[in-house]
């Protein structure tokens, strides 16, 4: 159920068209303040409806219902300044990938190729990986990105 509607008071403009004219462009506080601005329901607000503003800065509508709450709980701080719990930043996942898989993977990348292929390719990695119950899932990309990290010729992409 949607909170109630925002209205910003004159110094709580202030303050987002001041924040969002300093900050870098994609940053979280700067999309908050944005999204803030747009949904103000005062005289002077735009009063734009949740899906356009969700829409425009991607920025999914449960987000902008919290946001909205923190605003009306907390002021302007308190909802553009949210940091997220850790794990739940990002995709909610949490990191597979720790020294000892790298070290694994590097062996394994350095190693005899199989049999029917000339040389290991990021996806063949991946794959022999999780066959070798090294980690239950991996993308090729993320293989890349160990690989090169570490210095280590890249195989063939694909």
């Amino acid at each position: 159920m949607p909170l109630n509607r925002i209205m910003l008071s004159p110094e709580d403009l202030d303050a987002l068209n001041s924040l969002v004219q300093k900050g870098p462009r994609r940053s979280r506080k700067v999309l908050l303040a944005t999204a803030l601005m747009w949904l103000d329901c005062a005289s002077s607000g735009p009063a734009m409806s949740m899906r356009d503003v969700s829409n425009s800065l991607g920025l999914p509508p449960a987000a902008l219902e919290e946001m909205k709450g923190r605003y009306l709980s907390g002021g302007v701080q308190a909802a553009v300044n949210y940091c997220p719990p850790d794990g739940a930043r990002g995709s909610g996942r949490t990191a597979k990938i720790d020294n000892g898989f790298e070290a694994k993977l590097l062996d394994l990348a350095q190693s005899e190729c199989p049999e029917g292929h000339n040389r290991w390719s990021v996806r063949l990695l991946a794959k022999k990986a999780v066959e070798d119950n090294l980690i239950a899932a991996i993308s090729h990309m993320t293989v890349y990105r160990v690989l090169k990290k570490h210095n280590i010729p890249m195989p063939a992409k694909g």
